[in-house]
């Protein structure tokens, strides 16, 4: 078999198959009105873009690879529409076609979108320049998925902090990519050699935005990122891809995307979630590094003017409730769990009226509950009553992000956590405080997007929530200063967090070799 850049191709026409189900490309591809082609269909792993999609007008049907050959006729010709396109020739597109045709003297041709044709030019630029002494960071989604305040938090944020305070940019120049630039200057102005630039200019058409923008894409030693890591998809043998994640928690992936080649290092909490990402993201034991994560060192170092920031008041004793985003957005199409159906828009805590109890609960031992929504949640769908005194406070991620602060900064103030499958109660455990688990909806959620650990039941450090007595039975033994599971967490505990300090953000750059070795 051959691949073959459609942009060295003066014609294309006829019958097509297309490899990789991406709207970008098709969009891109559509509307360049280069080719007159008729597409059969696509051929996709991830499920959940498999059926019928329509794009400019065009219905297009999307299967599994299994079901490839529903869609080849006599003479048709094969395209792939990926950013990782050499991975998919080797790892789908052979033996789909091999499968189909029975033969391998087939040209396979490849789409790239602007961006990516951008970005190869670049590489060409800078394939021969030595390195430059630079760090990148970038933190949350995909571009086209991008959450206010999400594109500067989370474990890239707490290892840039602590790069800051160990000296690292005298040595590095450290380069954030966010939405806007603007809304950091005042990071730059207090720290050398730190630079805040926008993931737009990856396309754009200032010149000089976009030669920034490549430079330190393409001659940067080092780059981490929480989640999305397309943008670094093209790096050279020579640069370091560290893919921090932003949590070892219990829920499982919707779709397996082998990694091994898109980032070098991925790091964990313990020995267990190094065997778990190997498996999920397809990656060597080589490449999973054990650390701990950077951002659990806030939990050691919580911040002291949180309660004024975010109006909070005082008070003996603080429990912290966050629950798992559920209710899924246009954007996020592939969290399909179904959400809460109560009068609250809550889990568990379906009415106002138990809301209230739990309120006079509070107020009678001088403490206050946070419910810390997920970063894809507002208030909008939350209804917690006109007559609710101060006792319980709903946190946004709006409000975090307008205090300048991230959610493990002030979790460590907590006295207790109620959570349910989300990944902030595993960086919890470090601080050996009481933790309960909302599990109203835990077979469904099994069904719908599953768990790590089975049975997940054995693996919760905590106390199991089924109903809202159990919640407020939970409520009232924290408050009294008793404690039902405290072993069973301590079990587990050192099972699934290695290292219970602050030193986590050390040891990432220690086993990088970013810095002096660390005595953690």
């Amino acid at each position: 078999m051959k691949l073959l850049n459609l942009d060295e191709v003066n014609e294309l026409t006829g019958d097509i198959i297309v490899f990789g189900f991406s709207e970008k490309h098709l969009l891109e591809f559509f509307k360049a009105g280069r080719f007159d082609v008729n597409v059969l269909g696509i051929i996709e792993e991830n499920q959940r873009h498999q059926g019928i999609k329509t794009v400019c007008g065009r219905k297009i049907n999307v299967v599994s690879p299994d079901d490839a050959a529903s869609l080849y006729e006599d003479d048709c010709k094969f395209l792939i529409m990926n950013d990782y396109y050499e991975e998919a020739y080797i790892t789908v597109v052979q033996h789909v076609v091999y499968k189909l045709l029975g033969k391998e003297d087939v040209i396979i041709y490849y789409f790239l979108d602007k961006e990516s044709r951008i970005y190869h030019d670049y590489c060409r630029k800078y394939e021969n320049t030595p390195l430059d002494d630079v760090i990148v960071f970038r933190s949350g989604p995909h571009a086209s998925q991008y959450v206010r305040g999400m594109d500067y938090s989370d474990n890239a944020r707490a290892l840039f902090e602590y790069m800051l305070k160990a000296g690292l940019n005298k040595k590095y120049r450290l380069i954030w990519l966010v939405k806007k630039p603007e809304d950091f200057v005042e990071i730059e102005e207090a720290n050398a050699n730190v630079k805040f630039i926008s993931f737009d200019w990856s396309v754009s058409e200032d010149a000089e935005k976009r030669d920034e923008y490549y430079r330190a894409i393409c001659l940067a030693k080092y780059i981490f990122m929480t989640d999305a890591y397309g943008f670094c998809r093209y790096a050279r043998k020579d640069q370091v891809r560290v893919q921090l994640w932003h949590g070892c928690g219990f829920k499982t992936r919707t779709t397996f995307s082998r990694c091994e080649h898109r980032y070098e290092y991925n790091i964990v909490i313990s020995e267990i979630y190094k065997k778990i990402h190997q498996e999920i993201y397809g990656l060597r034991p080589d490449q999973v590094l054990i650390t701990g994560y950077p951002k659990v060192d806030y939990l050691f170092h919580p911040a002291e003017e949180w309660l004024d920031k975010l109006a909070i008041p005082r008070a003996k004793k603080y429990i912290f409730w966050l629950p798992t985003f559920r209710a899924p957005l246009n954007q996020l199409n592939e969290l399909t769990e179904k959400g809460p159906e109560g009068e609250t828009g809550l889990p568990i805590v379906g009415k106002v009226k138990e809301l209230q109890c739990l309120n006079q609960l509070f107020e009678e031992h001088d403490a206050v509950m946070v419910i810390k929504l997920h970063p894809f949640q507002n208030k909008e769908g939350i209804h917690m009553g006109n007559d609710l005194k101060q006792n319980i406070v709903l946190l946004t991620n709006d409000d975090l992000v307008d205090a300048g602060l991230e959610i493990n900064q002030i979790l460590g103030h907590a006295d207790a956590l109620i959570s349910d499958y989300s990944s902030a109660a595993v960086d919890y455990l470090v601080l050996d405080r009481p933790e309960a688990f909302t599990l109203d909806d835990v077979e469904v959620y099994e069904k719908s997007r599953g768990f790590v650990f089975d049975p997940i039941k054995k693996w919760l450090p905590g106390k199991e929530l089924y109903n809202f007595d159990d919640f407020y039975q939970y409520v009232e033994d924290v408050l009294n200063g008793f404690e039902e599971c405290a072993e069973k967490r301590h079990l587990l505990s050192g099972k699934m967090q290695k290292w219970a300090n602050d030193c986590n953000s050390e040891r990432v750059c220690s086993a990088l070799g970013i810095g002096n070795s660390s005595d953690c």
